[in-house]
């Protein structure tokens, strides 16, 4: 696999964890100074995580969201132009989690929430000339229970709309050069087989995204993945870790953080124990040729995950 058509996510940087403070990581200053840094670090392409907050409030200098990229630069055209005097040729792609709509008992207002703002998820992506929106079919199972202690009864409804949500979506994105892709949160509602049934009940335009972390955290083999879905993959997720979730800690209120560990479940790409540079030779023998992201969601560290990361691609065979 070629390292250089590997693009790196923006979600590496999270405001709740990391230092320096909010008011740094809101600044366009911040973010123009890190493009040049993604690409010394042999990054030409990038993903962008949809994060509707910054559209409620805060400085709009985080290009999450068009609001921000509007705000700060009047258009995407320019944004894309800033991005290509740094050297970041592209933006790969977008990503939507809805788990911020989970947050009463009114089911009407978090598909109605989450199918707006996944619609403006995918306009934005569309503006930056991305290949795909990988968007999460869910929020966390623990969130959603809390809220709605007779999920498990509302299994099938919860389903019924979020098949309409995708579907719809996918709708949309005909002729926009942008693909729906259904995330393998490991946390989800619908895993297994409810997952493999919602899967069957979209059209074909839905594709998805192997994420290699969630995949392993849930038991399941991301080689074995890959190689029984091969046709479906709309993009893939090397992420890492060096968990496994033998009791359920998906179910949680905050899956990302067990409450039974001192650290959180994803690592660094290259200090977890999936065997990622074994995933990209998968990839080329089945003749995989989409999008490839490499994912670092929960680094404390921003700069030296660049670096980390780059250092685990350079062992990759090119």
């Amino acid at each position: 696999m070629n390292s250089d058509r590997i693009a790196i996510s923006l979600d590496l940087i999270n405001r709740h964890y990391q230092e320096p403070n909010r008011n740094r990581f809101e600044s366009k200053y911040f973010w123009e100074e890190l493009y040049p840094l993604i690409r010394a670090a042999g990054f030409r392409s990038i993903e962008i995580p949809y994060e509707p907050v910054w559209q409620f409030g805060g400085r709009s200098g985080v290009p999450m969201t068009r609001y921000s990229i509007e705000t700060k630069y009047e258009s995407a055209a320019n944004y894309r132009a800033v991005l290509a005097a740094a050297g970041i040729e592209r933006v790969a792609g977008v990503t939507f989690d809805p788990n911020l709509f989970m947050r009463n008992d009114n089911l009407g207002f978090f598909f109605g929430a989450s199918g707006h703002f996944a619609g403006e998820a995918l306009g934005h992506a569309a503006d930056l000339g991305a290949d795909y929106l990988a968007i999460s079919p869910s929020p966390y199972y623990g969130r959603a229970a809390h809220y709605h202690p007779d999920l498990e009864a509302k299994r099938g409804v919860f389903a019924e709309k979020t098949t309409e949500l995708l579907t719809g979506l996918a709708e949309k994105a005909t002729g926009t050069g942008v693909t729906v892709v259904m995330r393998q949160d490991y946390w989800s509602v619908f895993r297994g087989d409810d997952m493999a049934a919602m899967l069957a009940g979209l059209p074909d335009a839905v594709k998805l995204d192997v994420d290699t972390a969630s995949l392993t955290i849930a038991g399941i083999d991301p080689a074995a993945f890959v190689e029984s879905h091969v046709d479906r993959i709309g993009c893939v997720h090397l992420t890492d870790t060096d968990f496994v979730d033998m009791g359920e800690t998906w179910k949680t209120a905050n899956p990302e953080f067990p409450e039974d560990r001192a650290t959180q479940v994803f690592r660094d790409p290259g200090t977890g124990s999936v065997d990622l540079a074994g995933v990209a030779g998968l990839l080329d023998r089945v003749g995989y040729a989409g999008p490839v992201t490499v994912s670092a969601r929960q680094t404390r560290d921003p700069f030296r995950a660049l670096l980390r990361t780059r250092a685990l691609l350079n062992q990759f065979s090119n």
